[in-house]
């Protein structure tokens, strides 16, 4: 199997899973609001680690969230791209 086969099996996956793809949205961004939002209550420590662990947070929950965000895209967009109709 080809590179563009596999990608392309892969995607047409994600189209066909709306629910475990909004699960992963919600889950990756709520994972990174919860970063900003300790970031801002711990901003006056002005501690350099807790910085660096809640900015690894917030780019971690984001990309968790991207793929999901994909997901979801290609599920709105599955008659035009894989000929999938409901």
């Amino acid at each position: 199997m080809d590179i563009k086969t596999a990608i392309t099996q892969h995607l047409r996956q994600m189209a066909l899973t709306p629910k475990q793809q909004i699960k992963q949205l919600l889950t990756g961004t709520l994972t990174s609001l919860a970063g900003v939002l300790l970031m801002l209550f711990t901003s006056e420590l002005q501690n350099q680690w807790s910085f660096y662990l809640l900015s690894t947070l917030i780019v971690l929950g984001i990309l968790y969230a991207l793929p999901g965000y994909l997901g979801i895209w290609m599920w709105r967009m599955r008659k035009f791209f894989f000929d999938i109709d409901d």
